[in-house]
């Protein structure tokens, strides 16, 4: 846990992105280690669109940390914790729900 990886996206989905954190061997007798990105983890903001999101960023890999097993024995991993590790915040700091002023 806590370890980071260059992870190859494998599938995106409205839910995350599917990443392979360790290659399998090149003869397929092993697989790989796959883990997931939840949208939740993608970015420091919120992601409403994950594909457009990943499309955006023009590229096939995302650096990741991986943070261990959920209760399903599923790999969770996060990019929103590399941001936040380089300093990267929300553009809107306020975490208070909307305020719409005045009525």
């Amino acid at each position: 846990e806590g370890t980071t990886y260059k992870g190859n996206i494998t599938g995106i989905h409205n839910f995350g992105v599917f990443l392979e954190i360790l290659p399998g061997a090149e003869d397929g007798s092993t697989p790989g280690l796959e883990g997931l990105c939840h949208v939740s983890e993608l970015h420091v903001e919120r992601v409403r669109n994950c594909e457009g999101f990943i499309n955006s960023m023009n590229t096939d890999h995302l650096e990741v940390v991986y943070l261990g097993k959920n209760k399903k024995g599923q790999h969770q991993l996060s990019r929103k914790a590399v941001l936040e590790s380089r300093g990267v915040e929300p553009r809107n700091n306020n975490r208070g729900g909307g305020s719409r002023g005045p009525r």
